[in-house]
């Protein structure tokens, strides 16, 4: 059923697909009787996709897209007879306004002559893969349907749906914050700071269609924070200290405390790390081969504890 999908990430690429991120949640909704026509169509050149925004779920029902509740920030909705859907989802493909179903085309679609082609040919058309919500909340089971023009304008879908599987295909990783000394720094001494899970993910690539789309991620910075005003940046996740190191200064990634934490609760500095990511696409194939960049895929560790003591001067 729908609803009980867990979210998969979202994220929003515009007409230009040089538009920044659009944090969204997934959309849960309930069916409708099979469609009749007439329905709102969602711009087939947005594809929505969930990045662990915390925002707020839109909810079903609405009389047009963006009708369910949420937030602002929610994803592109399309509608059938008045209950609001997503327009794309990332295992389902894009919803058909006119049709009530989810089409998604063939990733490797079978060549001329095989049974599946139900004796079309295919560059009179596509294969699809057709999923459609029923009355109780499920879905229909799937099915592979030749459709000779690309339902709900999926000729642009086609791209969008290479570059959101790509992008799916592209691990970022929560971070681990981790600091040396371990137990107490010292002010105005070096503390090594650096990110476990924070390694740079793998490039993703998918084929649809004829549209080729690989995703290269890249760091562009590591902000670290331990509370108000103490705060710093590194352009790496940080060297893992060695206590072959001594009290060497980290390569890349470290800070020198002007206070001690004892004002702070519970005698602590609450640290965190976020790791600010952007990726490359580049499109090949189709008709709008291209490159460009998604910025603000940012990733946050969960706070740990630094302690952090005066430096203490023997008479």
């Amino acid at each position: 059923m729908l609803n009980a999908r867990k979210p998969a990430r979202r994220i929003a690429l515009a007409a230009s697909m040089s538009a920044g991120l659009l944090l969204s949640s997934a959309v849960s909704a309930t069916a409708d009787e099979p469609p009749s026509g007439g329905a709102e169509q969602c711009a087939p050149n947005v594809i929505c996709v969930d990045v662990h925004s915390g925002g707020k779920t839109p909810g079903p029902g609405g009389s047009k897209p963006g009708g369910g509740g949420g937030s602002d920030t929610g994803p592109q909705l399309c509608s059938y007879h008045d209950v609001a859907w997503a327009c794309h989802d990332p295992q389902l493909g894009w919803f058909s306004s006119d049709k009530g179903c989810y089409f998604r085309p063939l990733d490797d679609p079978p060549p001329a002559g095989d049974p599946k082609w139900d004796g079309h040919d295919p560059k009179d058309g596509a294969l699809y893969t057709k999923v459609c919500p029923q009355t109780d909340g499920g879905l229909g089971g799937a099915e592979i349907v030749f459709e000779p023009t690309a339902p709900g304008g999926q000729n642009v879908n086609a791209e969008a749906t290479a570059i959101q599987t790509a992008y799916d295909r592209v691990r970022f990783r929560p971070p681990v914050g981790r600091a040396a000394p371990q137990n107490t720094a010292v002010v105005n001494a070096p503390v090594w700071l650096w990110a476990d899970d924070a390694a740079l993910p793998a490039p993703g690539s998918a084929a649809v269609a004829g549209i080729s789309v690989t995703v290269t991620p890249r760091l562009v910075k590591a902000d670290w924070s331990f509370g108000d005003h103490l705060q710093t940046s590194c352009t790496t996740p940080g060297t893992p200290y060695d206590p072959t190191y001594g009290d060497a200064k980290s390569p890349d990634c470290g800070y020198e405390f002007r206070t001690s934490s004892a004002g702070e609760k519970n005698g602590v500095f609450s640290a965190t790390v976020t790791m600010r990511w952007e990726a490359t696409v580049v499109v090949t194939g189709g008709p709008n081969p291209r490159k460009f960049t998604i910025p603000g895929i940012n990733q946050s560790s969960k706070p740990f504890d630094l302690k952090v003591a005066e430096m203490q001067v023997l008479n």
